[in-house]
């Protein structure tokens, strides 16, 4: 019986030895895999339907017919541009001295109705021009003729019109912008009869551009 005994307990401290050795220590980490590729971009969705184009605007009123027989030009003459010139008088043949210019143009012909305007400030005034100062009766005067080809203005400015003290300039202070106006002679006609204001340029443009 003890050797029974003894017999057990040798093979249970065997065996607790035996499990106890089966247990070894932890091994070392091992190294972190690669990181796997990536993968393929997915399909891309349809697009989407197009939005409804916008309403069409109103068209704009239409324009005032224009008229073919007018047509106009501009130019500027210098102050330096002014020579002096004799102008013959019309019946008595006498002749003065004037400050003269030609303005060089194919619209112009004698058989043609020509209108000149000059620019003073923002307003457009119709040739011939008279002005008259109150405060020492000095007197400006601008005109023009015409022949094909080309517009000639006038110009004279005397500080005293009557008397020997005064003197004569021919030609302005400063440079000068000029409007001219060609139309047939026979819209010219209808012009000076219709009551319009020669002088206004507005009511003259009017009439000329939609007078028949």
């Amino acid at each position: 019986m003890n050797k029974l005994v003894k017999l057990l307990s040798i093979f249970a401290l065997a065996t607790t030895v035996s499990f106890w050795s089966c247990k070894g220590d932890q091994g070392i980490q091992g190294e972190t895999g690669p990181v796997g590729p990536i993968g393929p971009t997915g399909v891309a969705g349809p697009t989407g339907p197009t939005g409804p184009a916008g309403a069409v605007g109103p068209a704009g009123p239409a324009g005032a017919n224009g008229n073919a027989n007018v047509q106009s030009f501009q130019a500027t003459v210098k102050s330096t541009d002014w020579k002096e010139v004799d102008v013959t008088g019309v019946g008595n043949g006498v002749s003065s001295k004037w400050g003269g210019v030609a303005i060089t143009n194919a619209l112009v012909s004698t058989d043609k109705f020509v209108m000149v305007f000059v620019k003073n400030g923002e307003t457009l005034k119709a040739l011939p021009i008279l002005y008259t100062k109150d405060f020492d009766n000095s007197v400006e005067r601008l005109d023009y003729g015409y022949k094909t080809g080309q517009v000639e203005l006038f110009y004279r400015m005397q500080s005293q019109l009557f008397g020997t003290n005064g003197s004569t300039s021919y030609k302005p202070n400063g440079d000068l912008t000029f409007d001219i106006v060609v139309t047939s002679k026979t819209v010219g006609a209808s012009l000076e009869k219709s009551g319009v204001d020669m002088k206004n340029y507005k009511e003259v443009m009017n009439f000329l551009s939609t007078s028949l």
